[in-house]
């Protein structure tokens, strides 16, 4: 879920991606410590059991709502409405089906 975001906020960082001026924060360095740090305990949750549960049942709105914002904050020279449109139809909801696609393969023979 963190992944998506801490990527684009490290591209913004360097000056690889550009930003909407809207979203300039996720460009500083207090963002791209925060999401790196989700990250890794996000990494790092997925190895207790109880936790990883947990992060499976947040993964689906958490995911739309990265999705969300990663297109939105990225879209430029459109009007809000098209942007939001787009941000919700394609990021949102591409970022939401991919859980619940991954959702449904075998769990490995040793996680219970």
């Amino acid at each position: 879920v963190f992944l998506p975001l801490f990527a684009l906020s490290l591209s913004a960082y360097f000056g690889l991606w550009p930003l909407n001026e809207s979203w300039q924060w996720l460009a500083s360095p207090a963002a791209v410590t925060i999401l790196g740090v989700a990250t890794l305990a996000e990494a790092v949750g997925y190895l207790v059991p109880y936790f990883d549960h947990l992060l499976d049942t947040l993964a689906i709105p958490l995911a739309g709502l990265a999705g969300t914002a990663v297109v939105a904050s990225t879209a430029a020279d459109l009007s809000p409405a098209v942007t939001w449109a787009l941000a919700i139809i394609a990021g949102g909801g591409a970022a939401a089906a991919c859980p619940v696609r991954s959702s449904r393969w075998p769990q490995p023979a040793w996680r219970f």
